[in-house]
């Protein structure tokens, strides 16, 4: 029984660790197409568009480089899973075309080793172990270019005493960092670490010290055990830091960060207007058109808007900023002006201004209004005044009860003003001191109604007939009252009027 246990459990291993199915697929694109597919800072020999197949699973880093032309983006990570299939697009920018003999990824081509000179057992401890004691420039050293523009090889050397740019790693050993943009050859006792983010631009800092260089790049770094991180002014930067561990076995790295742009305290008033871009003036000041986005202190504003032809000009405002709400939005609406009105002339007519007209009668309290062309008010002179008005008193004085005159103005609200826009009712309507015959009372009563609902029931006109001539009015919304399309409101004398009224003219604005 234990001999089926060990021969099961070995089976499913084999078939776990060698069984086909445990890879995955990555497509490459490049546009162009044509370009080096690197995996892992490695060639892999294929140019694009390729098709990698049986690609270990895990993270893998790809890159592309044409001629030293600077993809977008510089290199990508994908997670690749049993059977999955992943592609990746890279894209040549038009304007980067590295200058000539800059190399701005290092050669495809592996670089040529130069066989180690003799050197005694010292020389080897601190070529191998550079942790344990300070290492230091050979007295020569050879290091191999290749130039994109010319197959020449050319040779240069490091003499005693020259100094590279030192970097103190994480175990206080001597390091120097070179970009391999500059450098085809390979030292054995450095490797290369692709360092990458996905906001470029970001500052390289490699042991604390920055090194002159952004992402992306490729440099070279000392054997060992390296602190990497990078800064970008306005950016968090996720994780803080890599510890990257360099050795001849591990080979060349990938490391990459995530910026994510801070969230930054703003202390900021936002003024906007509709439909129209309206004039826009805080404490007095003009600040834009349509809108307007001031830094602020704290206190009190005056917001306040100015006139558009066309258009009724919104009601200024007083903004209290305070710390709980430090940035304020304001969005002003410019209701679409409109008006109608009807205005009684000194010849007995009378002139309109818009899309309205008017019918008069009389008013019956059982039988409703009535049309009539003899009966119902005239414009007749207002009793004191050089003004002339719609006379509204008894109905028809022949009959028991009398009824009450009436005049009801007729007009259209299109579709572009609202119902709730801000419209409101100008009666100019005076009372007399003139009653009706054989009356004693001065009782004065004026019912108003709007499409048919009581707007004002018998109210005491406030203006009598000395003011006339000054024009004076009483005022009244009409927000809501009104509906799109055709509107009525209708003036008359109340059931116990007494006295003659006289309405000079009619406005809805």
């Amino acid at each position: 029984m234990s001999i089926l246990w060990v021969l099961g459990l070995g089976s499913y291993l084999l078939y776990d660790r060698f069984w086909p199915g445990h890879t995955g697929t990555v497509v490459v694109l490049s546009d162009p197409a044509g370009a080096d597919i690197w995996m892992d800072l490695v060639p892999t020999g294929r140019v694009t568009p390729a098709e990698m197949r049986d690609v270990p699973q895990g993270k893998h880093s790809f890159t592309v480089r044409k001629g030293g032309e600077r993809p977008s983006p510089f290199v990508q990570v994908v997670p690749v899973a049993r059977a999955s299939v992943d592609t990746l697009t890279f894209v040549f920018e038009e304007s980067g075309t590295a200058p000539a003999g800059s190399d701005l990824y290092g050669s495809t081509t592996p670089p040529t080793l130069v066989p180690p000179a003799a050197e005694d057992i010292s020389d080897r401890v601190k070529r191998e172990l550079p942790w344990e004691v300070e290492r230091k420039i050979p007295l020569s050293s050879e290091t191999t270019h290749v130039s994109r523009s010319s197959t020449r090889t050319t040779t240069s050397y490091i003499e005693e005493g020259e100094q590279l740019s030192g970097i103190t790693s994480g175990r206080d050993h001597g390091a120097f960092v070179r970009d391999s943009s500059n450098t085809d050859a390979a030292d054995i006792s450095t490797s290369n670490v692709e360092i990458s983010s996905s906001v470029p631009g970001a500052l390289i800092i490699v042991n604390d010290k920055p090194i002159g260089k952004t992402t992306p790049a490729v440099v070279a770094l000392p054997l060992g055990t390296h602190t990497v991180r990078v800064e970008l002014a306005g950016y968090n930067t996720e994780p803080e830091q890599h510890v990257v561990r360099l050795s001849r076995i591990a080979g060349g790295q990938l490391v990459y960060f995530t910026l994510t742009e801070e969230l930054r305290a703003r202390k900021e008033i936002t003024i906007t207007t509709e439909p129209v871009a309206g004039p826009i003036f805080v404490n007095g000041d003009s600040v834009g058109i349509g809108l307007a986005v001031i830094p602020h202190d704290f206190g009190v504003f005056e917001i306040s808007f100015g006139h558009m032809e066309g258009y009724l000009t919104p009601e200024p405002q007083r903004l209290v900023v305070t710390p709980t709400k430090p940035n304020p939005t304001i969005t002003a609406k410019y209701p679409r002006a409109f008006e109608v009105s009807a205005t009684c002339q000194g010849n007995g007519e009378a002139a309109r201004t818009g899309d309205i007209r008017w019918e008069t009668g009389i008013y019956d309290r059982d039988k409703g209004v009535r049309t009539s062309d003899t009966h119902g008010p005239k414009i007749n002179e207002i009793p004191g005044s050089s003004k002339s008005g719609w006379e509204l008193a008894m109905g028809d004085p022949n009959r028991n009860p009398t009824g009450a005159d009436y005049i009801e103005f007729i007009f259209t609200l299109p579709d572009e003003v609202p119902p709730s826009s801000p419209l409101n009712l100008r009666l100019y309507l005076y009372r007399s001191n003139r009653k009706y015959p054989l009356s004693l009372s001065s009782r004065c009563e004026v019912t108003v109604t709007v499409n048919g609902r009581v707007f004002l029931d018998n109210f005491r006109p406030r203006n009598d007939q000395s003011l006339a001539d000054a024009g004076r009015y009483e005022e009244w919304s009409l927000q809501h009252s009104l509906v799109t399309g055709e509107n009525r409101i209708l003036i008359r004398t109340g059931d116990k009027n007494q006295i003659f009224n006289y309405l000079w003219k009619f406005e809805v604005l």
